[in-house]
């Protein structure tokens, strides 16, 4: 069974106590997510190493936001010496994140609506990373 099978189905049973909708989330037949959840109970090992995942992907996500939004810091150089820097931001990340969050808007489609049996997906973002003090405030 695919890993990200077995996530999905874990973090939206876990956010919804409901087998039902952890089994539509994940694509999977009911009584296949019935033997996954009993075999994830049995498991703690596996119940581990998918809630090490789930913060490797937050932590993923957090750290797309910020390169998209606040951006790097990249050296500039001139005849060979470093003279100043300056930020780079991540268009091609930025793309990305609308295209998720609104695809309708974004991904060029005309209908955004799953093609699947009402699959609905979330996507849970940590916008901190684009607060920052150093940025320059809009004039008055």
């Amino acid at each position: 069974m695919e890993r990200r099978k077995v996530v999905l189905f874990q973090k939206t049973f876990a956010a919804t106590n409901s087998m039902a909708a952890a089994a539509r989330a994940a694509e999977l037949p009911l009584d296949e997510a019935r033997r996954l959840r009993d075999q994830l109970r049995a498991e703690p090992q596996a119940q581990a190493e998918l809630d090490e995942l789930g913060l490797a992907v937050a932590a993923l996500e957090s750290e797309a936001v910020r390169r998209a939004l606040t951006g790097v810091e990249v050296p500039v150089f001139h005849q060979g010496r470093e003279c100043g820097a300056t930020v780079k931001h991540s268009d091609q990340l930025l793309m990305f994140l609308l295209k998720t969050l609104k695809p309708s808007r974004y991904a060029g489609v005309k209908d955004a609506s799953p093609t699947g049996p009402g699959r609905a997906v979330e996507l849970v973002i940590d916008l901190s990373a684009a607060d920052d003090d150093d940025t320059p405030n809009e004039p008055e």
